[in-house]
């Protein structure tokens, strides 16, 4: 990959990681706020993320962006290490399953259902319980190694909501999505429309502040 295509696909990253970090900073803040529907930030946080991944590729074309996007909103889901409240344990989770969720996009990506266009119900509740399943591994070895036995102490039914109906909802919420993208047009054209660097780097601080503005309230 040549010096232009690397700037390139960091400009990009940058910008969608940035607008993904402040989606976690205020759609995922507010729905945890939701006493009415507990749990909605499981049903819509990673179809989210899934649409700025998505957006990412189609601007850089290379699957490397999926994973460097969420490196970008992973690095200011961290930033919350400076909220004195929150265990560490439960700063670095979240951005774990940024992570995880990339990866489970690029396998996705990798088997060509996203370019085939044929990402249907099926294919997004195999992406989504990936990654959930890659999150329950994850912490198991932190039960094993007596980091911390959070995650399990919510009980087995939640654990299979986490698993079973977050991932069905998700899988409804990404399939509906990619068709509304389909009917607009906006699956074949770019919608940074190569703003340029200023533009990506606005946003990247502008999610910073965001997330120093919650920090210090």
């Amino acid at each position: 990959m040549d010096r232009e295509a690397i700037k390139k696909m960091a400009v990009i990253s940058v910008f969608w990681g940035a607008l993904w970090g402040i989606a976690e900073a205020t759609i995922g803040y507010l729905a945890h706020l939701v006493l009415i529907l507990p749990g909605i930030a499981g049903f819509i946080m990673f179809p989210i993320g899934f649409y700025f991944m998505t957006r990412a590729y189609r601007e850089a074309g290379k699957i490397a962006t999926l994973f460097t996007t969420a490196a970008v909103a992973a690095s200011i889901k961290l930033m919350d290490f400076f909220l004195p409240a929150l265990s560490p344990i439960k700063t670095i989770n979240p951005a774990v399953c940024i992570l995880m969720e990339s990866l489970v996009v690029i396998l996705l990506f990798k088997v060509g259902y996203f370019e085939k266009g044929t990402v249907r119900f099926r294919e997004a509740f195999a992406a989504s319980i990936g990654w959930r399943l890659g999150f329950v591994f994850y912490s198991f070895s932190l039960l094993v190694f007596s980091i911390s036995g959070e995650f399990f102490q919510i009980g087995v039914i939640h654990i299979l909501r986490f698993l079973l109906l977050e991932s069905m909802i998700n899988a409804v919420i990404i399939t509906a999505s990619l068709k509304a993208e389909k009917s607009l047009g906006w699956n074949k054209k770019p919608l940074f429309v190569g703003a340029g660097s200023a533009i990506s780097f606005a946003a990247l601080t502008a999610a910073i502040l965001l997330k120093f503005i919650l920090v210090s309230g």
